[in-house]
């Protein structure tokens, strides 16, 4: 479907999209992929290293924006009405008491995030259920259903098991018989599972961000590829005429106009889907500009804001005619892509305080991340953390102002199966440290697997005194690296 073109011959800056870059980069964001095209070409395809164009990335919560596709299709065919209630699909699912919000419930109020669970119902992660799709239907029902806006991701899940129930085959699956294969979707493309055998269709596609790219087109041009109706227009034009506003959350550029049916309204007329860590695809009608990005960013940070408000701003606004070639604007625009790597942590290389503290033990009190002791080991161009929590000895291995990628020492972690331990299993992780203000040693831990989470380790020291402050943020992972860690130094 895409071909490669210069930005000019499309009516777009190579030195706006440079800038653009440039920006993700100075703001310290953690990007993995940019892609942007307009129309059928492809003018910008960067990724920052070790990412990939075919290494298929973890796409989170645009998981939903195929299962939302995926049920409006069933419904085409017959098998299911948007205002049929859920709970006939699931009689063997549900409580001896069904709640009568609850029994009002239709798979429209599921598709518009107007249900009658609240965003503060069960964890399934620490629930350790293999039903999920029964403990959904036992959660206590608070809100009328259609009644408000209130992000029920659990009840995606729900929709992309009915998808299951009615068809025989996960959401994947299906789409791929329906239009995914049409659309040359990698056979790298997969999702990964929840206990009990269900696809986890509300957070856990796995696809290229080409693929992703191709989506959102497709999904842009409501069902058009390359030339082609491939799904009725009516289908899209009915989903993008409801929308759930989203109150005090629409002065955001990534969902300024609400929620879409498992889609966003971004700024104007766009459309896309948003997934955590910032995994983002826009689709832009009035300038028919694509963008798909993939990312490992903080969540609750101004990453997201920052990555769509300046796309529009440098890009979708200031898209225009085709321009003049400018020769050297894009060789220096393929170079900087060229020259693209994974953030690393901020800060000076250098302290010397490395050769007070370097190889020294540190005894620590009791903490809730349970580790009792830690040490630095300084070399030329990296640092040894060494530490002893539950499992015993760990090392992680940091480069000095540039990542060391290798394996995070904690095992145990989900697999293919989520929210299941899965012994000795590790993830893949990008590691580096530099010094802050007064000599503050900052160690940065990116995981960059098929899971995605951030490690954010500080250190202070002073006369023998040393503190480490732990900030993990994964989706259900890390969870034991937070809080913070008084300790003392033994005698050199």
């Amino acid at each position: 479907m895409f071909t490669a073109a210069t930005p000019e011959s499309v009516g777009i800056s190579s030195a706006a999209l440079l800038k653009y870059l440039k920006i993700l980069n100075e703001h310290g964001l953690s990007t993995h992929s940019v892609l942007i095209a307009r129309g059928d070409k492809l003018l910008c395809e960067a990724y920052w290293k070790p990412f990939t164009a075919d290494q298929p990335h973890r796409m989170y919560s645009q998981t939903k924006s195929y299962v939302g596709l995926a049920i409006r299709l069933l419904a085409e065919e017959g098998k299911l009405s948007l205002d049929d209630k859920i709970i006939h699909y699931f009689p063997d699912k549900l409580p001896e008491t069904v709640h009568p919000f609850l029994e009002k419930q239709t798979i429209r109020n599921m598709l518009m995030m107007r249900t009658c669970f609240d965003e503060g119902g069960v964890n399934w992660f620490t629930a350790r259920t293999d039903d999920r799709v029964k403990l959904y239907f036992a959660q206590r029902a608070t809100v009328y259903p259609g009644t408000q806006y209130h992000y029920d991701s659990f009840g995606s899940f729900v929709l992309g098991a009915l998808v299951e129930r009615l068809t025989g085959k996960t959401f994947l699956d299906y789409l791929r018989e329906k239009c995914l294969d049409r659309l040359g979707f990698a056979e790298s493309t997969h999702c990964l599972y929840c206990p009990g055998g269900a696809a986890w269709s509300d957070s856990s596609l796995l696809c290229t961000p080409l693929d992703m790219l191709k989506y959102g087109r497709f999904i842009g041009t409501r069902g058009q590829w390359e030339g082609e109706q491939l799904v009725s227009r009516s289908l899209f034009d009915e989903a993008f005429s409801e929308r759930t506003d989203l109150g005090s959350e629409a002065f955001f550029s990534f969902s300024h106009g609400g929620y879409i049916s498992q889609f966003w309204n971004y700024r104007g007329n766009a459309v896309g889907f948003n997934g955590m860590h910032d995994q983002l695809t826009v689709y832009d009608p009035d300038t028919d500009i694509t963008f798909t990005c993939t990312s490992g960013n903080v969540r609750g940070t101004a990453s997201r804001e920052i990555l769509i408000s300046y796309l529009f701003s440098e890009i979708i606004d200031t898209a225009s005619s085709p321009l003049p070639e400018n020769e050297a604007a894009y060789r220096e625009l393929r170079e900087y892509i060229s020259s693209l790597s994974l953030v690393t942590a901020s800060g000076e290389a250098f302290s010397p305080l490395e050769n007070e503290i370097s190889g020294r033990l540190f005894k620590a009190e009791a903490n809730s991340a349970g580790i009792t002791e830690y040490s630095f080991t300084f070399a030329k161009d990296a640092c040894d953390f060494r530490y002893v929590n539950a499992q015993g000895e760990k090392h992680i291995l940091l480069g000095r102002k540039q990542n060391t990628l290798g394996a995070f020492p904690e095992t145990g972690y989900s697999d293919r199966i989520g929210g299941t331990d899965c012994p000795g299993h590790t993830y893949r992780c990008a590691s580096s440290f530099a010094w802050g203000t007064e000599n503050q040693l900052k160690l940065k831990i990116q995981i960059i697997d098929e899971y995605i989470g951030n490690l954010h380790i500080s250190f202070a020291y002073r006369d023998g005194y040393g503190r480490l402050r732990l900030q993990g943020d994964a989706e259900n992972f890390l969870w034991d690296y937070n809080g913070v860690i008084n300790s003392f130094a033994e005698n050199k």
